[in-house]
């Protein structure tokens, strides 16, 4: 039988002029990503993503939207691991990356996140969440 595991996370967007950039994160394994981990306990997925957002990034967020995408993949043999992640905004904190697990944290325009993203079904992903905004937000993407 296949082992599952299950992770929750964000993709952080930010306006800057007329900018949109999303944050993401280089793992101490060498991979662009997003932030993300491990539901723990009773975690909603909300609480999971806020958390671990926070954990890796220094940074609290809101949820932007009602975006809300999975992502499937085996990170070992036998086990399967899903991967919930939201949109989301920053509301405070400060950048500070969780020296145990990332070694690099960098806000970008959503088309070089694109194109610097380790993983395929990433960056699919970031492609659904840039249709998300461009169909729900009219001051994106004109």
């Amino acid at each position: 039988m296949e082992e599952r595991e299950k992770s929750c996370g964000a993709i952080l967007i930010d306006r800057q002029d007329d900018q949109i950039r999303t944050l993401i994160v280089r793992q101490n394994a060498g991979h662009w990503g997003f932030p993300k981990g491990h539901v723990e306990g009773d975690e909603s997925e909300f609480e999971t993503a806020f958390r671990e957002v926070r954990e890796e990034t220094g940074y609290k967020i809101r949820r932007y939207g009602e975006f809300r995408d999975e992502t499937h993949y085996s990170p070992r043999p036998g086990v399967m691991k899903d991967v919930v992640y939201f949109m989301a905004e920053v509301t405070g904190g400060r950048q500070k990356r969780q020296k145990e697990e990332i070694s690099e944290i960098c806000w970008v325009s959503l088309l070089d996140a694109v194109a610097v993203l380790t993983f395929d079904n990433d960056a699919m992903l970031l492609r659904k969440a840039i249709r998300y905004l461009k169909d729900h937000d009219d001051a994106v993407l004109q």
